[in-house]
């Protein structure tokens, strides 16, 4: 965790630390294989972004309820469960400079181990405030997968269609945050709140987190630790490369999707690439796009009350959108 999420996360230091004890516990069996793989899962802990916001939300409203943290957790499983099935299905080998869970220990121990954290998520439910939740948590085990596939066939049918890319990243990560920021909303104690309007924050944030992601892959000064043209050695159709598209002539494009598609680019052409597409204006014109969705999430954070709570929202919102600041 770099100084400025540090920073962020300090306001909830008693509640991430409660979060963490929580969420440790639904890693534990007593099948010492799939125990195994459970500790090496929770061993490969993120910035735990979706429960800070949780907390910045419901603190901003109201308070941190023993619904709060529950809500927390399951969003968290659900996260992880569709990493590990993510990561099957992309072949990763790598997460976080770690070997992801499928490279140490086989694809159906990883499937399998998803699968259980998903049943984790669903016997944390606890009381009927927690099934009122319902309709969240299904959303969410509905769109992850759907996210996916729609990425999938992206991909297979060599999609360059913007809608199809905004759909993508929608189902794949801006509904995850979007659920995030209503739990937190609905699980506050404030019941004289729009949980529409906050859910929106959440889906502009995660909007312009991704875009911001996938412009990483394309920028030379890149300090956030994404490799460089991972997305082009992957293949995956992203929104800078969608944009250099358009600025090509037909021959042009066809050249340069054939050499997009191909195996085994080397990392001199990839390099090159990436030249290209900076100077093509690409890579402005899709900063223009994360910084419509940063925007409109600021806009909704500054009607907020003001507190410390939403003050560390606005920073953490600044944080994931604008991210090699």
């Amino acid at each position: 965790m770099d100084n400025k999420l540090k920073d962020i996360t300090l306001c909830l230091a008693d509640e991430m630390a409660e979060f963490e004890n929580l969420f440790s516990k639904c890693f534990f069996t007593d099948d010492k294989l799939l125990n195994s793989i459970l500790a090496y899962t929770c061993s490969l802990k993120g910035k735990r972004i979706r429960p800070l916001l949780i907390f910045l939300i419901a603190k901003t409203f109201g308070k941190v309820t023993d619904q709060t943290f529950r809500s927390a957790v399951i969003i968290e499983l659900l996260h992880t469960a569709s990493l590990l099935h993510d990561d099957v299905i992309d072949n990763s080998l790598l997460r976080r400079n770690n070997q992801t869970v499928n490279a140490l220990f086989g694809d159906k121990a990883a499937i399998l181990c998803g699968d259980y954290l998903y049943g984790q998520a669903l016997a944390t439910i606890k009381t009927q405030e927690d099934f009122n939740l319902m309709d969240v948590f299904a959303r969410i085990a509905l769109q992850l997968p759907q996210g996916e596939m729609k990425e999938t066939d992206v991909t297979a049918n060599k999609d360059l269609d913007i809608t199809s890319y905004l759909s993508v990243i929608h189902y794949k990560t801006a509904s995850l945050i979007s659920a995030a920021a209503e739990c937190g909303a609905r699980t506050c104690g404030n019941q004289n709140l729009n949980y529409s309007n906050i859910a929106t924050l959440g889906q502009n944030i995660g909007m312009a987190f991704q875009v911001r992601d996938d412009i990483l892959d394309y920028d030379e000064n890149n300090s956030m630790g994404k490799g460089l043209g991972n997305d082009i050695r992957e293949k995956k159709i992203t929104l800078p490369f969608i944009n250099y598209l358009q600025t090509l002539n037909t021959n042009q494009k066809k050249e340069t999707v054939e050499f997009f598609f191909s195996d085994n680019k080397a990392q001199s052409d990839i390099e090159n690439f990436i030249r290209l597409v900076n100077q093509s204006g690409a890579v402005e014109k899709t900063y223009k796009m994360q910084k419509k969705y940063s925007d409109k999430a600021l806009k909704e954070v500054d009607l907020m009350p003001l507190n410390d709570y939403s003050v560390n929202l606005r920073a953490l919102v600044q944080y994931l959108t604008i991210r090699n600041q």
